[in-house]
């Protein structure tokens, strides 16, 4: 009895300095059973195990495959490796409790998914390492971003991003480090390739697809005087596309060729007109500087902003130039001077009733050289008091300088209407020989009753 008493006591006091020893060693080493990712660190001081994880990782080679294809091996060293686990092995450490050693001989601790966390690969490394061993992106196949299409059959549609086969270093990069991670000792790089930014997911596409549908079922209608002109559905998905962020975008240049057929078709600006004279009859006017077209310039803005917006629209389009009617096809309206170069008469017809005539001198278009007075649809720009007329006399090729009473241009080369005390009679053949320089010369007397009742813009008919 007695004996077993002192065997217990020994025992005891051997697993107390048992104990004890195990406290005072494990008060500088990691306890039983420690790992730090797959490196075993057991018993080891701070220093020794911070030595042991460098020594261990920059060791490993990986060998590198695509597509089950041996590329070659690398080493972890030659990637450039840098390990900064000094912080979190030393908080490891000083986290561990000497007192409690021996329950690291019954369990482990291990400190999984650091490795990955705080080891870098130096990217011109790596670049030099896929370099040595032949692997290049020089004729791999990019990646390609989702994007919109268009075609008359299918309308728009998404083509799916792919992936291709460049590969990308970050990735790379990564796969490798988790490799180191896990302890596996091959990389497959086709889990290494570039991504697209853009998928068919992506909210710039489904954005983008959410306008056309609102684009495509707008109505856009142009007023263009009497007539109502809609912008044919096919021709604004003629005008779409998108840039390479997916973002919706119109061609200006397409849209500006459709103005211009309308242009042709309404515009008065070029056109010859029917005119129905006082005393031939319908004749025909050639083009002049009366008449409008549309201001392709400004109309195209108008457009794309019409089609960024939220509603249908209506509205008559930005016009340029003179006599725009919103109301008639009739650029010349009802108020007008009309000169007939043929009877050589002047008439000044307002609201559609005749309020004035005279008879004139226009130009000489027989002389040598000729200066006849050229026919076309105008408009008085300006009215002048006591101005003097510049120009050179083109048969004595003196120049001159003529006062006049009155003024009023209504062309961009010099023609107009002003009074001539210089003509002895108006009318009938005077022009053939006393002709102007392409002016109409008008009686004094009646010139000063026409200067007050004609505006600037009034349309002049000349034929």
């Amino acid at each position: 009895m007695k004996k077993g008493i002192i065997i217990t006591v020994i025992t005891l006091v051997l697993l107390g300095v048992a104990y004890s020893a195990g406290i005072g060693f494990y008060a500088e080493k990691f306890q039983a059973n420690t790992t730090f990712g797959d490196v075993d660190i057991s018993n080891l001081t701070l220093e020794e195990a911070e030595k042991k994880i460098e020594e261990e990782v920059l060791e490993r080679k990986i060998l590198l495959k695509e597509n089950g294809k041996e590329l070659g091996e690398v080493s972890i060293a030659d990637l450039g490796a840098v390990i900064d686990a000094d912080e979190v092995i030393e908080n490891s450490y000083l986290s561990q409790n000497p007192n409690k050693w021996v329950t690291g001989y019954f369990s482990s601790t291990e400190y999984n998914n650091v490795l990955e966390e705080h080891v870098h690969l130096d990217p011109v490394s790596v670049q030099q390492s896929l370099n040595n061993l032949g692997i290049s992106n020089d004729e791999r196949t990019s990646p390609t971003d989702a994007t919109i299409t268009y075609s008359e059959a299918t309308g728009y549609q998404v083509e799916e991003a792919e992936e291709g086969t460049q590969l990308d270093l970050e990735r790379v990069s990564q796969t490798i480090l988790k490799a180191i991670q896990d302890n596996e000792t091959t990389v497959e790089l086709n889990q290494a390739y570039a991504q697209p930014t853009v998928t068919s997911k992506d909210e710039r596409i489904e954005k983008a697809m959410d306008m056309i549908e609102g684009i495509t079922n707008k109505e856009i209608v142009l007023k263009i005087e009497d007539k109502e002109v809609q912008i044919p559905q096919e021709k604004i998905l003629e005008w779409l596309y998108f840039d390479p962020s997916n973002n919706v975008v119109f061609d200006e240049v397409a849209i500006d060729e459709y103005l211009t057929e309308l242009n042709e078709k309404h515009a008065t600006y070029t056109k010859e007109r029917k005119f129905k004279s006082t005393l031939q009859g319908e004749v025909t006017v050639q083009p002049g500087t009366l008449g409008w077209s549309i201001d392709r310039e400004t109309e195209v803005q108008n457009i794309i902003a019409d089609l960024s917006g939220n509603k249908d629209v209506k509205r008559q389009p930005a016009i340029s130039g003179t006599g725009y009617n919103s109301d008639s096809s009739d650029d010349i309206g009802s108020t007008y001077i009309e000169v007939d170069l043929t009877n050589q008469m002047m008439y000044y017809y307002e609201d559609g009733t005749q309020l004035f005539s005279a008879e004139i001198v226009s130009g000489m278009a027989d002389a040598d050289p000729p200066t006849p007075t050229i026919p076309g649809a105008y408009a008085i720009w300006d009215k002048q008091k006591d101005a003097t007329l510049v120009g050179v006399n083109q048969q004595r090729g003196n120049d001159y300088r003529q006062p006049v009473s009155y003024w009023m241009p209504f062309d961009d080369t010099g023609q107009g209407i002003h009074d001539a005390n210089w003509q002895s009679s108006f009318g009938g053949d005077v022009y053939m020989y006393a002709g102007s320089q392409g002016c109409i010369n008008t009686p004094p007397a009646l010139m000063s009753e026409l200067f007050e009742m004609v505006e600037v813009g009034t349309p002049v008919i000349v034929f």
